[in-house]
């Protein structure tokens, strides 16, 4: 498994949210259902954290960081954990599709090393392999899957939020962290 090497060259663009990029590192990925948070929340915690962000500009402290994660990634993660939505991914045609879907090019385009699929997000711990692209990955994971579900469902539109949340892996440790969290997803949702 190789991790985040700060020695090693690096990209960094911006949707909504910061992507870091280094070539063939373990990222964990959470991707979630179009409905999965209630767009007057969403549209809410934009406004806020813009306003935040306004007063608080780089670098910022450490008390900064730290006020950043309990007003703005936590809410995040506790809205995404609430089960907003269908909660299409529950139905086991659907999570059957997804879970197909991610052992599909596992070991050749990329290694997955966790996963667990939550009634409304997925959380993947992965790895791109050769020249894969992880924007790639997920598009094509994500283009086929709202397909096939939309299909299964007989449903057309949307299926997945536009973005998802990415996060370079650092270490053992770290990996460690989130291999625990992803863990403990699939027990709470057995």
């Amino acid at each position: 498994m190789n991790y985040y090497d700060k020695a090693a060259e690096k990209d960094i663009y911006f949707g909504n949210l910061p992507h870091w990029r280094q070539n063939t590192v373990c990222y964990f990925v959470t991707f979630r259902t179009a409905d999965s948070i209630p767009q007057a929340k969403l549209q809410q915690w934009i406004q806020d954290r813009d306003e935040w962000i306004i007063i608080h500009p780089e670098p910022l402290s450490d008390s900064e960081r730290a006020e950043y994660k309990r007003l703005f990634s936590r809410k995040i993660e506790h809205w995404l954990d609430c089960n907003y939505g269908e909660c299409l991914l529950a139905l086991e045609k659907c999570k059957v599709i997804m879970v197909n879907a991610l052992h599909f090019f596992n070991e050749k385009r990329y290694k997955l090393w966790e996963y667990t699929v939550a009634a409304n997000h997925v959380h993947i711990l992965i790895e791109p392999l050769g020249d894969n692209k992880l924007e790639d990955i997920m598009s094509s994971l994500k283009s086929f899957t709202a397909n096939e579900i939309n299909k299964a469902l007989g449903r057309s539109g949307h299926f997945w939020q536009k973005e998802y949340f990415d996060h370079i892996v650092r270490s053992e440790e770290h990996y460690r962290k989130f291999a625990d969290y992803i863990r403990k997803h699939v027990e709470a949702s057995s």
